[in-house]
């Protein structure tokens, strides 16, 4: 998609570069592009640098880790296009891991949605189960951290908000919630057609909430906690079973915190404190002191989210609208602040401020 192409903003599709080895990656802020770790010597790697994964893969380095597992940045030898190998051990504490065999399930389930990344190929080794995708920028989360005042612009934040409600709806049609929505789960393409797209990431904690006939599962009396507690709902703290509103509710701190830099409870330790300050948030209506300043644009979509039902398919339509104003009269398709054709001050404030 060049720059100049302007498409409804509700029409983004996936477009999977035919020769990514001629695409120039697009973010001149090089800090945009994933990053090359250092492979601990005394750790044990899934994979190792040069080794030809597969005979078809070449490993370039490691690009990212966690608890789960590792993503590695590889080339394709017959190709020649980049891509990224996501890896976790085939057990885990003696047991059969089954995180990515369900994640990879979710994401063949959604090919062809825009928000997801495109697969090339899944399956396992004596040792590893492994999804090969596409490459992406570094998540949204650093993102924010890369610019000097650790926050994003209203325009920026808006269309994020946007296209992760859209993602979210396509990934609620399939009747699975994420339970894991946060900026480090959100990254964009890194090639000219792809890099205003917004790509969700790590299924591994999704959920089946409805059923194929669209009928929704029984919620159970007591659940499990499931996702991270900074951006969790006051309903995944009190244990009930999470539905799309409990995404949602991910979101919408997801705004705030890209918005102002961060939560009003991010040096809280203790979940029963983080629960308290949700609770004064949005409990009782939304508390205007903690929406002051640039904020203030957040109030209309935090009253919107947080009357939502749980118990009912929320109205991805209304919230896109209201998230809408935050970004008016830019389009999704309209360079964001990290992008050198980008202009530097924020034409979103400026022309609702008047």
């Amino acid at each position: 998609m060049s720059k100049e192409t302007k498409q409804d903003d509700n029409n983004l599709t996936p477009r999977a570069p035919q020769n990514q080895k001629n695409e120039e990656k697009t973010f001149a802020n090089k800090e945009i592009l994933p990053k090359m770790k250092k492979i601990e010597s005394e750790e044990p790697s899934h994979l190792q640098l040069n080794e030809k994964f597969l005979k078809r893969w070449s490993i370039e380095g490691l690009i990212g880790k966690g608890g789960y597992g590792e993503i590695y940045l590889a080339v394709d030898v017959v190709k020649g296009e980049e891509v990224a190998i996501k890896v976790e051990p085939k057990k885990r504490r003696g047991k059969l891991a089954k995180r990515m065999i369900l994640e990879q399930h979710v994401m063949f389930k959604m090919q062809g949605k825009p928000h997801v990344p495109l697969i090339f190929g899944s399956g396992y080794t004596e040792k590893i189960n492994f999804i090969i995708m596409q490459i992406l920028s570094i998540n949204v989360g650093d993102i924010k951290k890369s610019n000097p005042n650790k926050r994003l612009s209203q325009c920026s934040v808006g269309r994020i908000i946007h296209q992760s409600i859209t993602a979210l709806r396509d990934l609620h049609e399939t009747g699975y919630v994420h339970r894991d929505v946060k900026p480090a789960n959100m990254c964009f393409g890194i090639y000219p057609s792809s890099r205003h797209i917004l790509i969700l990431l790590d299924f591994g904690l999704v959920r089946r909430y409805k059923l194929d006939s669209g009928e929704w599962r029984e919620p159970r009396v007591r659940a499990g906690f499931r996702g991270t507690t900074r951006y969790v709902s006051i309903r995944v703290h009190r244990r009930c079973e999470q539905s799309p509103y409990d995404d949602l509710v991910s979101v919408m701190y997801t705004s705030y915190e890209l918005l102002s830099g961060e939560l009003p409870w991010k040096h809280l330790e203790k979940s029963e404190e983080v629960l308290q300050l949700k609770e004064i948030m949005t409990e009782n209506g939304v508390n205007p002191e903690l929406f002051k300043g640039e904020k203030s644009v957040l109030m209309d979509f935090f009253k919107m989210v947080s009357e939502t039902d749980p118990y009912k398919t929320p109205n991805y339509d209304q919230l896109i609208e209201c998230i809408k104003v935050l970004y008016s009269p830019k389009t999704l398709t309209d360079p964001y602040e990290w992008e050198e054709n980008h202009k530097s001050t924020d034409e979103c404030s400026e022309e609702n401020s008047k």
